[in-house]
């Protein structure tokens, strides 16, 4: 009888262990300016990106490679969060692979208050969790500056 009991709660036990939790992320959570770090695929990048209280997501993307040069990827795009995803859409990106309109998804794994982490799952899978730690000392606002002068200036390249 005892064993047959404690044979019950291990099986409660592990069954509610396994079960997915359903925790509800907010936007106010993201906003703020994070790094997204190195996932130890070469070549070496990190990315610095701010999101606005007014659902903006702007991103600074630097990626080095085996002499030095740094080449540096903008984008400018609107995110919201819904159902546990983080769902990112370009307005804009010097990059001819994210296009604008192009819609990213995000699974949220965990936000804490000094990191999150997210797994790509559409439209292309991930290979790695990306993990963000805040930077405290930027606001979102100042990356969307640069992203916004660097939009205005390449426009006006392509009209002269």
């Amino acid at each position: 009888m005892k064993s047959a009991l404690i044979l019950i709660i291990a099986t409660f036990l592990s069954s509610c262990a396994s079960q997915p939790k359903n925790v509800e992320y907010s936007t106010s959570q993201l906003v703020g300016t994070w790094e997204l770090k190195f996932d130890g695929r070469y070549p070496y990048w990190f990315s610095q990106i701010g999101f606005t209280e007014n659902g903006r997501k702007c991103v600074l993307s630097y990626e080095f490679d085996s002499k030095g040069k740094v080449d540096i990827t903008y984008y400018a795009n609107r995110y919201k969060i819904e159902n546990g995803h983080l769902i990112s859409t370009v307005d804009f990106s010097t990059t001819k692979y994210v296009p604008k309109g192009y819609v990213i998804k995000d699974r949220i794994d965990n936000i804490g208050v000094n990191d999150f982490e997210v797994f790509m799952v559409g439209p292309l899978m991930g290979s790695t969790p990306e993990i963000h730690q805040r930077l405290t000392d930027v606001a979102p606002e100042e990356i969307c500056k640069i992203v916004d002068n660097f939009r205005i200036t390449s426009q006006a390249r392509r009209t002269r």
